[in-house]
């Protein structure tokens, strides 16, 4: 879940400011409002969290959470659901999710629509429900909510399908800074769904997110670089890009990689290092890179000739996709 971030406190005129501390004074001169001692035991507790005090953080925790605190609801769905110095508990992480979508907490309400998305901890795969609890975190301006509703509009996934919500909630979520917005973004304008297509202002969005270390935007900036598409073509400079994402296990990098040193395309001809990255392409489902592994063994360009193992690959593949399909 994406970290929670408290929205910034109100104006507070210069009238009003004189009568809260009358009103704090009537209370004795060491009064302080619940709510700023709860606030201070939340971040003392996130603190200690942080430093893996998880012992620490619980009993404070658990007395927030009993108060009525969502924000020490959610600390507490982290600790039981990933076992943070507790044995996993799913059924008391769901519970205490449950509690905090329903004080209105809009990470609570991204947390459980993803579990509705997956169809994870017990819950049915429910697609509507997950669009109608990303929206109340949309609504409340939540980026990570704005950005997953939108996939689900650009998809019709439990909601009809409405590309031009789609590029609208992307579009929130890209001013607040969202990588995954960005970059759906990005792909919208490749593309021109929604919006006119504008491959300089995709690439503009791809590097936003990249730069933030958001590995499907690093791949798609070294598919541009690569293919010249709303960039100056510069396979050195897709080759790094490659790399970035190839390391960090996205396929179509690694396919794109091995591709690179196949060719000697960006980088010095390497039939080692385009194996190892094809192979990892290969193993991760890319069609594309199975269908170049299966040539190189049955030709032995590239690789030990290995007829066997070819056609290992070439089985993996759709049988239109096979060599002679055409023919028959």
């Amino acid at each position: 879940m994406p970290r929670f971030l408290p929205q910034a406190a109100h104006h507070v005129s210069k009238l009003a400011l004189p009568l809260a501390i009358a009103a704090l004074l009537a209370l004795g001169g060491n009064a302080r409002p619940a709510w700023a001692d709860n606030a201070s035991d939340l971040a003392m507790a996130r603190l200690a969290m942080a430093r893996h005090d998880y012992a620490g953080a619980l009993p404070t925790l658990t007395q927030l959470a009993n108060q009525g605190d969502a924000g020490a609801m959610v600390e507490l769905t982290k600790i039981y659901g990933q076992g943070l110095g507790v044995a996993v508990d799913q059924d008391k992480a769901l519970a205490y999710l449950r509690q905090a979508v329903e004080k209105g907490n809009a990470q609570a309400q991204v947390g459980l629509a993803v579990l509705y998305d997956q169809g994870s901890n017990g819950l049915p795969k429910d697609p509507a429900e997950a669009a109608r609890l990303y929206k109340l975190a949309a609504d409340q301006g939540n980026a990570r909510g704005q950005v997953s509703l939108g996939w689900h509009y650009e998809n019709g996934s439990g909601v009809p399908k409405n590309v031009a919500e789609a590029v609208r909630l992307y579009t929130l979520g890209a001013r607040q800074g969202d990588a995954a917005g960005q970059t759906n973004l990005g792909w919208m304008y490749q593309n021109g769904a929604g919006v006119p297509r504008n491959p300089t202002e995709a690439a503009r969005l791809y590097k936003q997110a990249a730069s933030q270390g958001f590995v499907r935007a690093q791949g798609q900036m070294g598919a541009i670089y690569l293919a010249g598409v709303g960039v100056t073509k510069d396979p050195v400079e897709a080759a790094r890009w490659n790399m970035m994402a190839a390391e960090r296990g996205w396929v179509p990098a690694q396919f794109a990689l091995g591709f690179q040193y196949r060719q000697g395309e960006g980088v010095a001809r390497d039939d080692a290092q385009a194996l190892h990255w094809l192979r990892k392409a290969a193993d991760g489902g890319e069609q594309g890179a199975i269908a170049l592994l299966a040539q190189m063994y049955e030709s032995g360009d590239g690789a030990p000739k290995d007829v066997a193992e070819a056609q290992r690959l070439w089985a993996k593949l759709p049988a239109d996709q096979r060599p002679g399909s055409k023919a028959q």
